[in-house]
């Protein structure tokens, strides 16, 4: 069974999560490589259904497994209880209304129409440092809870996920097509294997990201976590810092205030996560796969499109790769250099 606009309001009537005599509308909403997206509403209600692709649709053959959506209704339970227990209401994450085992189906309660997506904001030039600081104190906070608990750590035990939606496309596609860097990423992804410490979001950016401003106080809604997975922290982290790194390369003229945002981001994660020399190291790595991979992988980046762009990331990457640059500090240095000389 595939769902779409016409079959899924049927669908959620015979699931019992649209009432018999409700009028109901269904959209699709667009943007996912990886899944049926259709939001539904009836009434006052709204919900967004989800169904994994068996095959992303991008352009290189990319298959998955669907039973990823199943992480992605317990990982949202995960995140939810630790956004709850948080002092302020900044962060929330959509409750699961119904998860059908058997079509590999979820069904999330909508955020807010009125939220956006920050990575809108961003490409926009809008860049709110206080946003990156949020995300980087929820994500050290989930982190936290998880590391030590047995229980979440059987939940995620499934590396396949992560396997096939990172490891093979990213890293393992960029090994293939620079074989001067093949030894490290190999060893980044042996690292990656055998560092498994806590629940890793897997897709921890900014188009996972809503921001909505019309209550008295600004809330933030996490999103889509079917690559979670136990695993290595340093991954979420690397992971939303090449995002914006890259935008600090894209909007150069406004750079700074995404360099700005990647380091209140990480300071606020330090903050709670203390990270050790050899840790940072190995931050950086990483680092540089997902730059490389973001624009040479499977899934580049859709919005960089200019030659020279794409090749001031990839000086980028080859430094951090390299080894060249051996803390955050030194690589905005080096970005700024980069930048100034092209």
């Amino acid at each position: 069974m595939r769902l779409d606009a016409d079959s899924v309001v049927p669908y959620l009537r015979g699931s019992g999560v649209v009432p018999a005599d409700a009028t109901a509308t269904a959209h699709t909403l667009g943007g996912g490589v990886s899944n049926a997206v259709l939001r539904v509403e009836w009434d006052d209600r709204a919900v967004v259904v989800k169904q994994p692709f068996p095959d992303l649709a991008v352009e290189a053959d990319w298959p998955a497994d669907v039973e990823r959506v199943h992480n992605e209704a317990a990982a949202a339970r995960v995140y939810a209880s630790v956004a709850a227990k948080r002092p302020a209401a900044d962060v929330r994450v959509p409750a699961v209304r119904y998860e059908d085992e058997d079509e590999h189906v979820i069904v999330l309660a909508a955020a807010p129409e009125p939220a956006r997506m920050w990575k809108a904001d961003l490409l926009a030039g809008r860049v709110d440092t206080a946003v990156a600081a949020t995300l980087g104190s929820m994500l050290a906070a989930v982190h936290e809870t998880a590391t030590g608990d047995p229980a979440i750590e059987r939940e995620f035990e499934r590396y396949a996920p992560f396997e096939q939606l990172r490891l093979d496309p990213y890293h393992r596609t960029v090994a293939d097509r620079y074989p001067e860097y093949a030894a490290v990423i190999d060893r980044e992804i042996e690292r990656l294997r055998t560092s498994r410490t806590t629940l890793v979001h897997g897709d921890y950016s900014p188009k996972n990201v809503l921001v909505d401003d019309t209550g008295e106080a600004r809330t933030l809604w996490l999103l889509d976590f079917e690559v979670a997975h136990w695993g290595d922290p340093l991954f979420d982290v690397a992971f939303m810092l090449s995002h914006l790194f890259i935008k600090s390369v894209y909007r150069a003229a406004d750079g700074e205030a995404y360099v700005d945002a990647a380091t209140s981001f990480l300071d606020a994660y330090r903050a709670e996560q203390e990270l050790s020399t050899a840790r940072e190291r190995h931050l950086l790595t990483e680092l540089g796969v997902l730059l490389l991979a973001r624009v040479d992988g499977k899934s580049p980046v859709e919005y960089v499109e200019r030659a020279a762009t794409k090749d001031q990331i990839r000086t980028l990457a080859g430094q951090l790769l390299s080894g060249e640059s051996e803390t955050i500090e030194a690589f905005v240095s080096a970005r700024n250099t980069v930048l100034s000389d092209t």
